[in-house]
């Protein structure tokens, strides 16, 4: 019976297998040529172990191009931080107060997110350099923070459905204002899903690319536009391109790693269905 159990369950752990080597064997490629010279990267038979001592690659990238790193970074914490600060008190308005409309509003909401960022590009484009803001931080914040709202409201809203009724109704009988509710009830009983409402929001504005092709040129370009810039018409860089893209992969991971355990117990805070 356990025989046969196993060789059951052989044939999809091999496909399972199988997809894991092809999702993560691209990136263990860009891992390992970051370490490699151009001759090494574009070699035949290739170089399968490198010297991990080669760190020219990444002196060459931080110390050209860090300060578009910082507009990166700069960019994304901003981003977060705005679309957290708009998404939580819609999110608890919607939840919670009645209100004609109010199904259709959070429909609409949602919708904006299936928007593809191209489709506005143009548009923002004009208004941010009527605005003078066009290769500015702030424009990509708000550019950033706008395209992940519709997502962050809707993620909240889930997250804060779970907390229970009676301590808003208890807390409204005591006295306390709708503000007071928020602050002191739903966002400690929240704070799980609400980083994992961060940790996404953060990994989207990290990546954006197009948004920062189209509204910088120099002053606030993105690392994501600088990658993209290694890739010329006569020469693609790829020891920068390999180097940067473990670069560009780090804050994230760093990030999820750190908030891991807020984004299990949020993701399963908001998994029961209504």
């Amino acid at each position: 019976m356990t025989s046969a159990f196993r060789l059951r369950d052989l044939g999809p752990l091999i496909l399972v297998l199988l997809f894991v080597f092809i999702s993560s064997a691209p990136l263990l490629w860009i891992f390992l040529g970051a370490f490699k010279t151009t001759a090494q990267i574009i070699s035949i038979p290739p170089v399968w172990v490198p010297d991990f001592t080669y760190l020219n690659n990444f002196r060459d990238v931080l110390g050209q191009f860090w300060p578009f790193i910082v507009n990166s970074l700069i960019a994304t914490v901003g981003a977060t931080a705005l679309a957290l600060l708009l998404a939580v008190p819609a999110a608890f308005g919607l939840v919670n107060f009645s209100f004609r409309g109010r199904a259709a509003i959070a429909d609409w909401i949602l919708s904006t997110r299936m928007m593809p960022p191209i489709a506005a590009a143009v548009p923002l484009f004009v208004i941010f350099r009527g605005a003078g803001l066009l290769d500015t931080l702030p424009a990509l914040i708000i550019a950033y923070a706008g395209f992940n709202l519709p997502f962050a409201i809707w993620m909240s809203m889930s997250f804060i459905r779970r907390v229970p009724q009676e301590l808003i109704e208890a807390a409204r009988l005591e006295g306390c204002t709708w503000l007071r509710v928020l602050w002191e009830i739903v966002l400690p009983l929240s704070k799980s899903g609400l980083a994992a409402v961060a940790t996404f929001v953060f990994i989207f504005a990290w990546n954006e690319f197009m948004l920062a092709l189209f509204l910088t040129t120099r002053e606030a370009k993105t690392f994501p536009v600088v990658i993209s810039s290694f890739i010329g018409t006569g020469r693609v860089y790829w020891e920068y391109i390999t180097a940067a893209s473990v670069i560009q992969c780090l804050p994230p991971v760093l990030f999820t790693f750190f908030m891991q355990k807020h984004i299990v117990s949020g993701i399963t805070m908001g998994a029961v269905k209504d």
